[in-house]
């Protein structure tokens, strides 16, 4: 069966319990990404401009920084999770406005690599990190439109969301249903969005079985009333 449904995922303290980005940026950036960082919780530019400013500072070969990021797993309950959507044909997808090299690599290190991902990018230029946001769209300032993303790659199906923070708070407007924690959990309840705190995926898996089990149900109900016709 397949379920008319789009299950977006984003991955910094989401399938992994730290942002990876943030502490690439700690290890190898030089002085000054600070500023880039309390203007963007300000509100003063949005995580493209900040991501791009703190990437430029960062004088390291890339596939030293990737390497680093291999200190770092994916919450132990999220393989049986991604397994279940598969198993069930249920369209998903990582949408991250982290960089996808960070993020393959390590679902790479736990199996998962043909998970998809829509990411921003990263390249070595003139001896330092140059960011690339092919997922932004004009007017966001995000580095990638979850929007844009789960619209297109969705066909416009209902969007089950999973994430924590800022970057989410846009789709989680748009949402068919959050599943939330820390900032977007308090964001959810203060603007009345329907929403679901979890600790892990498991929580995430009993309610899309629970949804699987009633559409179950459905079908069946109508094809005995069809029957008795």
């Amino acid at each position: 069966m397949r379920f008319d449904l789009f299950v977006a995922i984003d991955f910094d303290g989401t399938i992994v319990e730290k942002d990876i980005t943030d502490e690439v940026i700690k290890e190898f950036a030089r002085p000054g990404w600070e500023l880039a960082e309390e203007e963007w919780e300000k509100g003063v530019i949005g995580s493209r401009e900040c991501l791009e400013r703190q990437m430029a500072l960062i004088e390291e070969p890339l596939d030293k920084v990737v390497k680093f990021v291999d200190r770092f797993e994916v919450d132990s309950t999220f393989p049986e999770f991604i397994a279940y959507l598969k198993k069930n044909h249920i369209p998903h997808g990582v949408v991250s406005d982290g960089f996808e090299a960070f993020s393959k690599r390590i679902l790479s290190n736990a199996g998962l690599a043909d998970t998809p991902v829509f990411a921003n990018l990263l390249k070595e230029a003139d001896g330092r990190l140059k960011a690339f946001f092919p997922n932004s769209k004009p007017g966001c300032p995000s580095g990638t439109c979850k929007c844009m993303v789960t619209s297109g790659i969705g066909n416009g199906a209902p969007v089950i969301l999973i994430g924590d923070g800022r970057s989410d708070f846009c789709l989680g407007r748009k949402a068919g249903f959050v599943f939330a924690k820390r900032k977007l959990e308090v964001y959810c309840r203060e603007n009345g969005i329907p929403h679901a705190a979890f600790k892990d995926f498991t929580d995430v898996s009993r309610y899309i079985k629970s949804f699987e089990y009633h559409i179950t149900n459905r079908i069946r109900e109508s094809a005995a009333a069809v029957k008795s016709l």
